[in-house]
């Protein structure tokens, strides 16, 4: 009796192959364009933070700051803050104030709102008196999201315009 053996082989035809790869490349088509929604809506809530969270932050520590001063003087530097010479009414960098006791007027304080331009941080100190500028630290940072702050007088009017990290540009009346 002869014995005959069958050698079958096994594995995929050509048009299965090219349906499977077909198919893989749909699905990875699909999750690029998904990943490229998710990056996008990820940029516009990243630059919408600013703008919903941050700068209504600042316009309140801001207003509550500047209101309660008797007194402001404009400056282009600290130094020029610290020395009590060089004040402008445009482009200052930083806002000197005088804050009266009503009850005592020979009793005051000083808080000077500084824009660091190094680190990109709006500063505030509090101080007894001007000359403690030179050696203070800022008491605490208002931001530290904004590429720029500007101090100027229009009108009369106090007003504040700062610069976000997307190119927003907000604009404060005091």
């Amino acid at each position: 009796m002869k014995h005959q053996s069958h050698i079958r082989i096994t594995g995929f035809t050509l048009l299965e192959m090219t349906v499977v790869i077909l198919i893989s490349l749909v699905v990875a088509t699909v999750s690029l364009a998904l990943f490229n929604n998710q990056l996008a809506s990820y940029r516009i809530i990243k630059t919408q933070n600013f703008l919903i969270s941050e700068a209504p932050q600042i316009s309140n520590t801001l207003n509550r700051i500047i209101t309660r001063a008797n007194f402001f003087r404009m400056y282009q530097t600290l130094s020029d803050a610290q020395a009590g010479t060089g004040a402008v009414i445009t482009d200052g960098r930083v806002l000197a104030l005088k804050f009266q006791d009503p009850a005592s007027p020979s009793d005051s304080s000083f808080g000077v709102i500084a824009f660091d331009a190094d680190e990109k941080h709006l500063n505030y100190y509090h101080l007894s008196s001007m000359a403690e500028l030179a050696v203070a630290t800022p008491e605490w940072s208002i931001s530290r999201q904004i590429e720029d702050a500007v101090f100027y007088v229009e009108n009369g009017v106090l007003r504040t315009k700062l610069g976000g990290p997307n190119g927003e540009e907000i604009t404060y009346s005091a």
